[in-house]
């Protein structure tokens, strides 16, 4: 197990070590686009062709998509996560019963 710590630099270091020790790697699920942006630049300096997908739709890695290095990348909906949270913690404070699971919409950006 390797972890990234959702850092560029860590997200290099630990895709190099996966392409030593995994070579028939096709794939890159990355928690985050940061890790995944250091994935991409590890797997390019190794000549690999390796489909990556990061999370959070940020600047750099949606221009990473535009530019064809990175497959995709998730966005996020902050706006309903706080919308949902405010409407439930008011559900919460009049002693209505809560879900235990809510789904928030995820937009993938290709």
């Amino acid at each position: 197990k390797q972890v990234a710590d959702f850092d560029r630099t860590k997200g290099l270091s630990v895709m190099e070590n996966i392409l030593q020790a995994q070579p028939e790697i096709d794939a890159v699920f990355a928690h985050n686009d940061e890790m995944a942006l250091g994935a991409i630049k590890a797997i390019e300096a190794a000549g690999r062709d390796i489909l990556v997908v990061g999370f959070d739709a940020t600047d750099d890695a949606v221009k990473a998509v535009e530019a064809g290095q990175m497959a995709a990348t998730v966005a996020q909906q902050p706006a309903m996560i706080g919308s949902l949270g405010v409407e439930n913690g008011i559900k919460a404070l009049m002693g209505d019963s809560l879900s235990d699971y809510i789904p928030v919409d995820l937009m993938l950006v290709k």
